[in-house]
C-alpha cells in the first residue's frame, strides 16, 4: 500500500490530492486547494516570496497530516507566453521540489498530456473530462472540485498507474 500526493502547481491556487494505491485499487483520502492572493503595495518579488512562503506552510501542513510516501507533480512547461506568470509557476514548482526533497519524499513529474492520457485515455481531454474520469477512478459520486484539486488527484492517479513499472525498473522516481 502506497500513499501518493498529487500536486497541480499554481501561485494563486495550488491543487493537492492524496490517494492510497493498493494493487489495482486507488482510493481518495483527501484533496483541496491552497490559495494565495496578491498583496497590493508589495513589489512583485516580495509579493512572490510572501505567497511562496504561504504555499510552503500549507504544503507542510498537508504533509504533516497525510504522510505521503511519494509525490507526483504536473510538470511545468514554458511556451513563451505570459512570461511573468510562467516565472511565478516555475518558482512554485521549485518550492514544491525542495519541500518534498527536504522531507525525503520521492517526486515524479508528468506533463499534462501524460496525466490526461493515463487518466482519461486521451491526451487532449478537457478539464471537465478529467474531473469526471477522476471521479470514476476513485469511486466518487461527484467529480472533485475545484478543478485544481481534480488535476492534482489526476497526477496521483497517473503516478499510481506507473508505480509497477517504476518498481520493476529498480525503484521509485
Amino acid at each position: 500500500m502506497t500513499v501518493l500526493l498529487g500536486l497541480d502547481p499554481g501561485l494563486a491556487a495550488l491543487g493537492w490530492g492524496i490517494v492510497r494505491a493498493h494493487d489495482d485499487r486507488i482510493q481518495a483520502l483527501a484533496f483541496g486547494v491552497l490559495r494565495t492572493e496578491r498583496r497590493p503595495g508589495l513589489v512583485i518579488g516580495r509579493d512572490l516570496a510572501v505567497r511562496l512562503g504561504e504555499l510552503a506552510c500549507g504544503l507542510q501542513a498537508v504533509l504533516d497530516d497525510q504522510h505521503p510516501d511519494e509525490a507526483a507533480i504536473e510538470e511545468f512547461r514554458f511556451y513563451g507566453k505570459a512570461v511573468t506568470s510562467s516565472l511565478q509557476v516555475a518558482n512554485v514548482v521549485g518550492m514544491l521540489r525542495e519541500t518534498l526533497r527536504s522531507r525525503g519524499i520521492p517526486v515524479a513529474e508528468y506533463s499534462a498530456r501524460e496525466i490526461k492520457r493515463a487518466v482519461v485515455g486521451y491526451a487532449n481531454a478537457t478539464k471537465a473530462q478529467v474531473q469526471k474520469t477522476v471521479a470514476v477512478h476513485l469511486g466518487m459520486r461527484e467529480p472533485p472540485r475545484p478543478e485544481h484539486a481534480a488535476d492534482a488527484l489526476a497526477a496521483a492517479i497517473c503516478h499510481a498507474a506507473r508505480l509497477p513499472l517504476l518498481r520493476a525498473a529498480g525503484g521509485s522516481p
